[in-house]
């Protein structure tokens, strides 16, 4: 004989299935709860949404908004939640896009196009990304070319002359340099490298003077 027990009596069953149902049925949920908090109490748990976002990593004002309303709040509530971060200083878009341009120019040498894709992706504003971006000249952007092409020197030893450009000109691309600045860069070290008139198929003769 199969004897019913009510979920209200037994709690511990309705943690037995939520411990069985899938990621996405308990974030389903999750979304579901948040949905139908009102006044103080949602207040308090969008907060505490954006607060976890914020211990992960800095957040732009967008992404908050975004973040919050994933986990099933309104939009109206989002931007009251982000708007007092904002008010107090936990979330500021300039100071944010000023420190990932600064970051990622500094570490990988991403250039000011990718840079702005990037911003732009996490929902700044165009006046915000120039203003960052505003940090780097076309005088940073050519030393730092160079000296991403300078790491790649010993890779390149031996290889012809327009093997070397190719593979120095198609990193420098990817990582955002445009076509006048990375082509600058790469015949300035490869005509350092060499003797600056050597065919496409001529091997390097390094430490040679």
């Amino acid at each position: 004989m199969v004897r019913y027990l009510d979920p209200q009596d037994h709690p511990e069953l309705g943690e037995e299935r939520e411990h069985r149902s899938s990621p996405r049925e308990r974030i389903a949920r999750a979304r579901e709860r948040n949905a139908a908090l009102t006044g103080a109490a949602a207040i308090e748990a969008a907060r505490e949404v954006a607060l976890r976002k914020l211990d992960a990593r800095a957040c732009s004002r967008a992404e908050l908004v975004s973040s919050i309303k994933s986990r099933g709040f309104s939009a109206d509530l989002a931007t009251q939640v982000v708007d007092r971060f904002e008010a107090v200083g936990l979330v500021d878009d300039q100071a944010y896009a000023d420190a990932l341009v600064r970051s990622r120019f500094s570490a990988t040498g991403t250039a000011p196009r990718a840079l702005r894709e990037a911003l732009t992706r996490r929902g700044l504003d165009p006046l915000t990304v120039d203003r960052a971006l505003r940090q780097i000249d076309r005088d940073d952007e050519a030393k730092r070319a160079a000296q991403l092409i300078a790491r790649k020197r010993r890779s390149l030893e031996g290889l012809p002359r327009q093997t070397a450009y190719r593979r120095l000109a198609s990193m420098l691309a990817r990582k955002g340099y445009s076509p006048s600045v990375a082509s600058a860069a790469v015949r300035d070290a490869l005509d350092a490298w060499g003797d600056g008139e050597a065919g496409e198929e001529e091997f390097w003769q390094w430490g040679v003077t």
